[in-house]
């Protein structure tokens, strides 16, 4: 079985998880594809196959640019794990719409894993699963990946799987009706959201860090083209010196309900 691996991480929070998934399988040979900045190239995949495809989740639906840049793949009857990662809210609709996607290009869905990443919203001052995916996560990534390679040396490898099954998150459902209703009323009336971060030209160095870190291209002469910013937070996270920032109003939302830490759930 060739075993490949497939992720949107713009920042790197999935592609430490699909990492630690890979190294649990045990292969040593284990082709890595990053479409974070480009499409893939290979897209033509068969019964000698297994992808482990991992993408972030923005708000409770498969990130857009990922699902974009994975258009081309065609299974032919490959196995498939279908990876989603969110940051510590809800997935929502992002591992249903991953696995259907998958299975209506032609690949075998025989796992699926729900796994948490520091929110792209995440600061200092409105922490929001910082520092994760951590030690623990990751080792259940490689135990993921142990699993897998059980499963692949069983006399059912190809035992499909209904993502739809998954153990959902623990969750409040009072905490979850308020943030609901928070954002229903700031709809209601018409709160501006920032379209794009922010620069404070005081502390730019025009360094161009911010342009290189952007997968979309949207940051051209330190101006972001706020059509094609996808509000990732990449360029935010790494700026070398803190001169980019994402005033959402999402951010202490966010911190302030959704602080207790939730687990990562696997089915195989």
């Amino acid at each position: 079985m060739n075993i490949h691996t497939l992720c949107f991480s713009p920042t790197g929070t999935t592609k430490k998880i699909v990492q630690g998934i890979a190294q649990g399988t045990g292969h040593n040979e284990i082709c890595h594809t990053d479409i974070t900045f480009r499409t893939p190239s290979a897209t033509n995949y068969g019964t000698g196959d297994l992808i482990i495809v991992a993408v972030p989740v923005y708000g409770g639906h498969v990130a857009p640019a990922a699902m974009k840049r994975m258009e081309g793949l065609r299974g032919n009857g490959a196995l498939a794990v279908a990876v989603v990662v969110y940051g510590n809210r809800h997935y929502e609709h992002a591992l249903e719409e991953l696995a259907d996607f998958l299975s209506a290009r032609g690949f075998c869905l025989i796992g699926a894993g729900t796994f948490i990443g520091e929110h792209s919203y995440s600061t200092p001052e409105t922490p929001i699963a910082v520092g994760r995916p951590d030690t623990e996560d990751l080792a259940c990534a490689v135990r993921f990946g142990e699993g897998i390679a059980r499963k692949l040396a069983s006399d059912h490898p190809d035992d499909i799987i209904d993502a739809r099954q998954i153990e959902q998150p623990e969750q409040d459902s009072q905490v979850m009706m308020l943030f609901k209703q928070t954002v229903m009323g700031w709809m209601k009336d018409g709160l501006q959201m920032p379209s794009a971060p922010l620069v404070d030209e005081a502390l730019c160095t025009h360094c161009d860090a911010c342009a290189g870190l952007c997968p979309t291209g949207a940051i051209n002469n330190n101006t972001v083209e706020a059509g094609k910013c996808i509000k990732c937070c990449a360029c935010v996270k790494g700026c070398p010196v803190g001169a980019r920032s994402f005033p959402t109003p999402f951010a202490p939302l966010l911190a302030k309900n959704f602080s207790q830490r939730k687990e990562n759930k696997i089915l195989l």
